[in-house]
């Protein structure tokens, strides 16, 4: 018979959590979340530092150094970070980048 160890270690395993060589369990959770639905690592760190900090400029700088998957990706999974952005800074760049992908819709 299992031990608890071993049922909970099977358990975490089956979930499908992304685990990669940047991040770890005390990484940021709105990152990890972001990584667990499809967010590269890299972007998701930055993009989840900048939040944290509160700093709309940085975040806006995360955002739109997201390449032509990551970007429309991060508009479907969290449409209201980019709203915020769009308010903080009005950041033409943003605005373009999202035109083009809700004009691909």
């Amino acid at each position: 018979m299992a031990t608890w160890k071993e049922r909970e270690e099977v358990l975490l395993n089956s979930m499908g959590y992304q685990h990669t060589p940047i991040t770890s369990d005390n990484s940021n959770y709105f990152a990890l979340s972001l990584i667990d639905r499809g967010m590269a690592d890299t972007r998701a760190l930055k993009i989840a530092k900048a939040v944290n900090e509160g700093d709309w400029e940085d975040v806006t700088s995360a955002i739109l150094q997201c390449d032509g998957s990551n970007f429309p990706r991060l508009f479907a999974l969290e449409p209201r970070l980019f709203q915020i952005a769009l308010d903080k800074t009005g950041d033409p760049a943003l605005i373009e980048r999202l035109e083009e992908v809700m004009s691909n819709d």
